[in-house]
């Protein structure tokens, strides 16, 4: 989709009670789209995930994460015309301090801790093992006094869904590689959250849960991760060591377990990094990703807004209608940043303050980048007749990108065309990644990750993110990462920014007004 054939539907402008925009004379020649030759090559991008690899894991407030974001601020500080700012929050921060397992007095190898489990201290905790399949609730009669061991499911979401009519609003997939009659699968290590709240409500003394995977593939993997403390000690364990403990079970005999997770709690500053580069107008179009992470793969949005940043500062101001403001923002892996209410992280603090502001003129659309470039990874059965699987890298395919867009017909069509311009191949542009509920307003409440927040506070969004089954591990390095994908989802996402800036405000936020209005009157929004 050229951009001069969307002016004559998007223009004119609608007026904000914010600076006026600035008037383009004729001596300005504004870009058509992003110039490739001007924008970062695959060698820059993949020196910045190299660099941001350095850092390793980046749990929410650890030293490693602040370390990130002071170099992200160093890196867009050096970009003229930008302006910094931070939202400062303070939390509690859980730092694991070893683990361990023995099961019958043998020692069995932990992969990692349940993030933010209930310390043991040192001493560790000791009781017998009861193994719970999956569909059979953890209760007071089955696991008070025990360590429940638990093997992880697998969650499996239908590709057809992705189409249209169903949440599928166009689908880019020209060399036809996806199964429509297959699916979508990863293993869920969000499961333990449930499992571990059931066993502390049951009278449980720990939680075992069982990976399907190597423990070379899920060493220190870290999920679930609400920020709020478990009432019991929860550990992974590899599909190795999955094997050992059943085995032990399978005698039929009672066997003593003892789990150590030894951890503490710091107050601990973090903060969202703000960087504005200033348009034409005040009124803002939002780029946001997140900063806490476990990967290169997990967090290499922010890679993609270094250099989006540095393209459009410099261009001339008359081709920068809105002012556009990076996010970088803190309390993705600590969901509950604020409190044991509010679950939304920093994405949700931040949508929260772009709400207000909206109805004043001063937000045009939030665009959320995450996961892009990220290589499809297939769970294949282990060699020699060892338990489980093992993750093996497709040799020419990356993870289906699934670009949730808010309700407006013009904004999936300009994403659409640019997705098809520079050949994101696997890219499912959808109407949301939950079932239609006409009783709310959105309709959609679920854009599959950090765009939730801001497409439930009712937000013109677009948010494309990508499920790799590497994400929760940092085993998984800049390898992971597929980098001339990477570029050409990041020249079409910058090309979106672009013609999000001349884009009417009516085609930008199409039926977010009237939803808006319902919410106004009364529509109840989403649980």
């Amino acid at each position: 989709m050229r951009r001069l054939s969307l002016l004559a539907l998007l223009l004119p402008l609608v007026a904000v009670p914010a600076q006026p925009a600035i008037a383009q004379t004729s001596a300005v020649t504004c870009p058509v789209r992003v110039d490739p030759a001007a924008f970062a090559s695959e060698a820059r991008l993949s020196a910045l995930a190299d660099k941001q690899a350095t850092f390793g894991a980046r749990p929410t407030g650890s030293p490693a994460h602040a370390d990130y974001v002071d170099w992200l601020e160093e890196e867009m500080s050096a970009i003229p015309g930008i302006q910094l700012s931070a939202l400062p929050y303070t939390i509690d921060r859980w730092d694991n301090l070893g683990t361990g397992l023995t099961v019958g007095g043998t020692a069995v190898q932990v992969a990692a801790p349940v993030p933010f489990s209930s310390s043991t201290g040192s001493g560790g905790v000791s009781a017998p093992l009861v193994h719970l399949a999956a569909g059979t609730n953890i209760t007071a009669a089955n696991a008070a006094g025990k360590i429940v061991v638990r093997d992880l499911p697998w969650t499996n979401v239908p590709n057809l869904l992705f189409y249209p009519p169903t949440l599928g609003y166009s689908m880019y997939d020209p060399g036809l590689t996806i199964n429509l009659l297959g699916s979508e699968s990863m293993e869920a290590p969000a499961a333990a959250d449930a499992d571990l709240k059931a066993a502390a409500a049951a009278g449980a003394l720990g939680v075992i849960e069982i990976s399907q995977l190597p423990h070379a593939q899920i060493k220190d993997m870290y999920a679930p991760y609400e920020g709020l403390p478990y009432g019991v000690p929860g550990a992974y364990v590899g599909a190795d060591q999955g094997k050992q403990i059943k085995d032990a079970l399978a005698a039929g005999q009672p066997v003593q377990a003892a789990l150590t997770v030894n951890a503490a709690w710091t107050p601990t500053p973090t903060r969202t990094l703000l960087a504005t580069l200033p348009g034409g107008n005040a009124q803002k179009i939002v780029v946001e990703s997140h900063t806490d992470g476990m990967s290169p793969v997990w967090d290499n949005g922010p890679l993609t807004m270094i250099e989006m940043a540095r393209y459009l500062s410099s261009l001339p101001v008359e081709c920068r209608p809105r002012t556009v403001q990076f996010a970088f923002v803190t309390g993705h892996l600590y969901q509950h940043l604020t409190g044991p209410n509010v679950r939304e992280g920093g994405a949700g603090q931040l949508a929260a303050q772009l709400d207000a502001e909206y109805d004043q003129g001063k937000v045009s659309s939030v665009v959320v980048l995450e996961h892009l470039g990220a290589k499809r990874y297939d769970a294949v059965a282990r060699p020699n007749g060892l338990p489980g699987k093992q993750l093996v890298a497709s040799p020419n395919l990356t993870e289906l990108l699934l670009v949730p867009v808010s309700e407006s017909t013009p904004l999936r069509e300009l994403v659409k065309g640019h997705i098809e311009y520079w050949d994101v191949r696997r890219t499912a542009i959808l109407k949301g990644l939950s079932a239609a509920d006409l009783g709310t307003v959105p309709r959609h409440c679920s854009f599959g990750g950090e765009g939730t927040p801001y497409n439930q506070h009712l937000l013109p969004v677009i948010s494309p993110i990508a499920a790799p089954k590497t994400l929760f591990s940092p085993q998984f390095g800049p390898e992971a990462i597929d980098l001339q994908v990477m570029r050409k989802a990041s020249l079409a996402f910058t090309d979106v920014v672009l013609d999000l800036g001349p884009m009417a405000q009516t085609a930008v936020a199409g039926d977010v007004t009237a939803m808006r209005q319902q919410r106004a009157s009364g529509t109840p929004g989403c649980a």
